[in-house]
């Protein structure tokens, strides 16, 4: 008879062991779920009012621009505060902008359109302070680092969770009753998010707070990533894989209705809905299957085979005549956001000082958002050329392939599994956590 040990469930479970995490987490879980809700929404809200593939990619570029405006400065702003207040006036100010949304129903035309692009901007902008502060706090809300890595994978988990049930349902409520009620929703979840996060008891304030000017500290930030080799390598992986890959899915809506036939509010949303919420969960179980895990050995190596995996699926979604073969490539992509981002998170947490971790994580999302920008400028004239849509989700599958080969020439001949290893011991001596064997 196997014995499983004396540790109760608290022991078990991340959020129960760590109750100041556990606020976090559970807070981020409910607005995630609303968060799926107004994206999708807003997603056909644009496109039915407007029919027009450059839409999309303007509400996307509208969306992305709030990073290389904002990103670097609030990454500053997030290393000299409370990292606490910061995120909960955040997403106290993203329930007021998504409740703003349904009230642009009282305008018609252009003024209407324009009117949530400018929401959709300070929506964005108000997560660009968010995001690079939550990873920079998980840390502090994990006593034994050795539990790092499980709760950046739960964290990871409860997203890909949250995508499971919030595309499914928010199908069926736009299907049914239209646009208004998932932003309503989404609204009320931030509310519970802010007020979870100010539950938090523990100071989530900078170790070492810079008395440095704001252009010396992005000035720092920068010089950091530039000199850590693997943070860096993971910086331009990471931005290939949105430029091929987060800019191509934007087309993801119109592909539905020009190739697949599905033009009509109802079948659309439910096949999206469908797609998205078993591509999450599949990631959801590879998330939970991390979890378990207490260090991956490889996570550069991980990342890189990620980005082939990538471009396979994408070059799927190209050549797909028949929506199960559709469902084959997009459920590919549930593994991918995992593998990619957990790694990422983790290393950048273990080998980033605090006082420099917001900054590290501002100029990641900088990067990223960036060259998502560029690519969807590239993949809208590759849209609209003789490749049309099935060509360009074809070509960027394999640019993403092609990339993924020289990254693992690059990976082994600079040896960065090495020099991540070497700085994580340094972060784990520091903390007195030793990494596991």
């Amino acid at each position: 008879m196997r014995i499983i040990g004396n540790k109760g469930i608290g022991e078990r479970l991340l959020p129960l062991k760590y109750p100041n995490f556990g606020k976090l987490f559970i807070g981020q879980f409910i607005s995630n779920i609303g968060s799926q809700f107004s994206y999708m929404a807003l997603q056909f809200l644009i496109f039915d009012l407007t029919g027009d593939l450059v839409m999309m990619a303007v509400l996307a570029i509208t969306e992305a621009v709030p990073m290389i405006l904002i990103g670097p400065f609030a990454g500053v702003m997030i290393d000299r505060y409370n990292r606490k207040y910061i995120m909960a006036i955040a997403n106290g100010l993203q329930a007021v902008v998504i409740l703003l949304i349904p009230i642009t129903s009282v305008f018609t035309g252009s003024t209407r359109i324009g009117a949530i692009l400018i929401l959709a901007f300070l929506n964005s902008a108000f997560a660009r302070f968010f995001f690079p502060a939550r990873g920079a706090s998980i840390p502090k809300l994990i006593e034994n680092k050795d539990d790092l890595f499980g709760a950046n994978s739960l964290s990871a988990g409860a997203y890909q969770t949250s995508a499971l049930i919030g595309p499914m349902f928010a199908g069926i409520i736009i299907g049914l009753y239209g646009y208004q009620i998932p932003f309503v929703i989404d609204s009320f979840t931030f509310i519970f998010s802010s007020l979870c996060i100010l539950w938090i008891s523990v100071p989530l304030k900078v170790t070492e707070r810079s008395k440095q000017g704001p252009i010396q500290d992005l000035v720092d930030g920068a010089r950091y990533i530039r000199g850590f080799l693997p943070i860096l390598y993971l910086l331009v992986i990471f931005s290939v894989l949105m430029f091929a890959g987060g800019a191509t899915l934007f087309l993801i809506v119109p592909f539905l209705e020009i190739e697949f036939g599905l033009a009509s509010r109802g079948p659309r949303e439910f096949v999206f809905g469908l797609f998205s919420a078993l591509s999450a969960g599949v990631g959801m179980l590879f998330a939970v299957y991390l979890s378990r895990k207490k260090q991956l050995r490889r996570p550069i190596t991980l990342i890189t085979y990620s980005l082939v995996i990538a471009g396979i699926m994408l070059f799927g979604f190209g050549i797909a005549t028949e929506l199960w073969m559709l469902a084959l490539a997009w459920i590919g992509f549930g593994t991918i956001e995992v593998a990619v981002g957990i790694p990422l998170q983790t290393i950048a947490q273990e080998t980033v000082p605090d006082k420099l971790r917001g900054k590290v994580f501002s100029f990641i999302n900088l990067a990223i958002t960036f060259s998502q920008i560029i690519g969807m400028g590239f993949v809208s004239f590759l849209a609209a050329s003789p490749l049309a849509l099935r060509g360009t989700f074809a070509a960027s599958g394999l640019f993403m392939v092609l990339f993924a080969c020289l990254g693992f020439l690059f990976m082994r001949r600079k040896k960065l599994e090495s020099i991540a290893l070497q700085k994580r011991e340094e972060f784990r001596q520091r903390t007195g956590d030793p990494i596991p064997p």
